[in-house]
């Protein structure tokens, strides 16, 4: 059966957190979910009235019947059962997200009562407040163990977010308001991207973002709404995110568009064919000195840059953009100076049989590329080859990203 990611955690009425808010989370990225209710409450989107476990034995009895998970999340429950999942599931990625009292002042458990199981999970996503009362019962403990602690900062008075995680700080905008869920919303968006492969550091970036655009839909509303965004918004979010950078390539188009034309493709977390994945149709183009383009971005047509795209994530699923550029041996030399990873592609060593195909050598170029690098690169360039162009690629997370590589790459 299809591995999924299961959650087991409290069950919130209100539907703002919880079980029901990981369910909704989780399927924003298209990742199949199981859930188990481990503790029923009484609260609202403001307070929490009670909380009642559930019997160890009913829970088991569910967990019996359920696929074999590849990532657990886990929620508000007994601290006892992560050392229960762990046995269960020895495998398995556990995300705890360790929840001590609500933002309405209701103690589920003491410090005391948490510590001794914190070991059993691989990632602790806990807010600030959290981390500090579990640091006052034992600060020693906690730190032999920042290899997995994640720190939201949400409940903290600066301007920004600020994620903390083994030593590094990840930033984010915050969005204004007092929202109900959003510790289980970033958990559970964590928890899914590791699912779909994402390392750490990548999960924790994506997650951030993605709460970030959830809760900029949830302004008006006490409790973080992300079923306002349903799995088809992310589609007109990325052709948004080209569409508004569009000038700006269209400005450099002078200095990049080659003869066989530019494209900038952006895919979807779940894309697997061409026509899931944004682009510009046509290309860009350059016409009497100014680059132009056909329309704005959608996902019809097709184009190598959306192959490549396709290619790398399955390698490294944050690379998720990326657009090719004319050759100038400057360019390269200034990537390299950016201290951009840059590979040299020799077309030589394509088959006979690849040559003559319009499709499949972009990707013999990534697979070569990781093969030999052992990660993805920033830049592949090629000098060309008979009825080839001379071209340098660069990949990234978003349209954003590559375009401040361009800027670097073709301004040094």
């Amino acid at each position: 059966m299809e591995t999924v990611v299961l959650v087991v955690a409290g069950f919130d009425p209100s539907a703002g957190a919880g079980i029901l808010q990981d369910i909704k989370t989780l399927s924003l990225l298209g990742v199949q979910t199981c859930a188990v209710v481990a503790v029923e409450t009484v609260q609202n989107a403001e307070k929490v009235f009670q909380i009642k476990p559930r019997p160890v034995e009913d829970i088991c009895l569910e967990l019996d019947v359920l696929p074999t998970p590849r990532v657990v999340k886990v929620g508000l429950c007994q601290p006892t059962f992560v050392e229960l999942l762990r046995r269960k599931y020895p495998n398995a990625k556990i995300v705890w997200n360790v929840i001590l009292k609500s933002s309405s002042g209701f103690e589920f458990f003491k410090p005391q009562e948490v510590l001794p199981y914190l070991g059993f999970a691989d990632y602790l996503l806990m807010n600030s407040e959290e981390y500090d009362r579990l640091v006052e019962c034992n600060k020693s403990f906690l730190k032999n163990m920042m290899e997995k602690i994640i720190i939201t900062g949400g409940h903290r008075k600066e301007e920004k977010i600020i994620i903390e995680y083994n030593g590094e700080k990840f930033v984010e905008e915050k969005v204004e308001g007092k929202f109900h869920g959003t510790g289980c919303c970033f958990s559970s968006a964590f928890a899914g991207f590791l699912d779909l492969g994402y390392e750490p550091k990548e999960a924790i970036i994506a997650a951030a973002a993605l709460v970030r655009k959830i809760l900029e839909r949830s302004k008006n509303l006490k409790y973080v709404a992300s079923e306002l965004l349903a799995r088809e918004w992310q589609k007109y979010d990325i052709l948004e995110q080209l569409d508004e950078l569009l000038e700006e390539f269209l400005m450099l188009g002078p200095l990049t568009v080659p003869e066989v034309g530019q494209n900038v493709s952006f895919a979807l977390d779940w894309s697997k064919t061409e026509e899931e994945v944004a682009k510009f149709p046509g290309r860009i183009r350059m016409c009497l000195g100014k680059a132009v383009v056909v329309s704005k971005a959608c996902f019809k047509d097709k184009s190598h840059t959306a192959r490549m795209v396709l290619t790398a994530k399955k390698f490294f699923p944050h690379i998720k953009c990326a657009t090719n550029i004319k050759f100038k041996k400057e360019y390269v030399e200034n990537a390299i100076k950016q201290g951009y990873l840059v590979f040299k592609y020799d077309r030589s060593l394509e088959s006979e049989e690849l040559m003559k195909k319009d499709e499949g050598s972009m990707e013999f170029m990534i697979k070569l590329a990781v093969e030999k690098l052992g990660r993805m690169p920033d830049v592949i360039w090629d000098d060309g080859w008979y009825g080839k162009e001379a071209m340098i690629r660069v990949f990234g997370r978003n349209p954003k990203e590559i375009l401040e590589k361009v800027k670097k790459i073709v301004s040094g």
